[in-house]
């Protein structure tokens, strides 16, 4: 079903069904210039903006016979979509996306602007309409068979085993647990890198590693206590550090850059190592499947 989603607010069509849509393809910004005194052109970076997407619209309620009815259930569908789409408290926030999702097709990020209807054919009982999505990144995200689009691997932490003697000369303060490592197995879909959101719950004391193997690491440079939660977001257009939704750099400088906190499509290990008194820390990987293509 199509719908819009921002927050905790979902709009679906219902009853405002979708003609034709138009996903545009991508607009590149480049960094060429003309070679100097000769033929051709030196090629610097390029970098891609998704195109927008087009739809035209059709609302109507022709079925129901009482033509009063019919036209005030028609006008209140047609304001309700275009308040809908106007999403006051998405725009108000900077940064913020909303999220278009399109049957067969996938999840696009993005806002929802300049939509309008043709109020000349009300009297017939039906409106035609447009409306334009903007999109923020290239990314489509697969939508699953249940609608879903979220999946997530968990990994917890093993209590730490005392040590069996002492080591001298003593170094203080004294600690007699070794650092534990548990480690969790989980698939990827999708045909193309998927960006994820990493999350780590204490309490566990410093320069803890999260380890994807043949992935990425991330190393703490702070400890967590229990009731703390830290959170690498490497998604498009985020890219942020957050412990308890402030924002706090707690990776070490030995840790992966944000950008490469990103899944190849396949297997993977997710394992986390570190001390935590009482074992019960945790951690979580989160990520979208995503489509090479729309």
């Amino acid at each position: 079903m199509w719908s819009l989603q921002h927050e905790d607010t979902v709009f679906s069509f219902d009853h405002v069904a979708v003609t034709s849509v138009e996903i545009g393809g991508k607009v590149y910004r480049v960094d060429d210039t003309p070679n100097p005194r000769s033929d051709g052109v030196a090629f610097g970076q390029d970098f891609a903006d998704p195109g927008d997407i087009q739809f035209q619209l059709l609302l109507t309620f022709q079925t129901v016979k009482n033509l009063g009815l019919q036209r005030a259930m028609l006008k209140e569908a047609a304001e309700g979509f275009l308040l809908a789409w106007d999403a006051l408290e998405l725009r108000k926030v900077t940064g913020a996306v909303g999220e278009l999702t399109i049957p067969s097709v996938g999840l696009f990020e993005g806002r929802p602007r300049r939509a309008e209807w043709d109020w000349s054919t009300f009297g017939l009982g039906y409106l035609i309409g447009t409306a334009t999505f903007i999109r923020s990144s290239p990314v489509t995200y697969v939508v699953e068979p249940d609608g879903s689009t979220w999946h997530e691997a968990g990994v917890g932490i093993v209590p730490p085993a005392v040590r069996s003697g002492w080591t001298f000369p003593l170094v203080f303060p004294v600690q007699n647990l070794e650092p534990a490592v548990r480690a969790t197995w989980f698939d990827v879909g999708g045909d193309t890198d998927a960006s994820c959101i990493v999350s780590l719950q204490g309490p566990i004391q410093a320069r803890a590693e999260l380890e994807i193997t043949d992935g990425f690491k991330l190393i703490t440079n702070r400890s967590l206590a229990y009731d703390e939660i830290a959170v690498a977001d490497a998604r498009p257009g985020r890219m942020t550090l957050m412990v308890n939704g402030e924002p706090n750099n707690f990776l070490a400088p030995t840790s992966s850059l944000l950008s490469e906190l990103s899944l190849t499509p396949g297997p993977h290990q997710v394992s986390l190592r570190g001390i935590s008194p009482q074992g019960t820390a945790r951690a979580q990987v989160r990520w979208r499947n995503t489509k090479a293509g729309i």
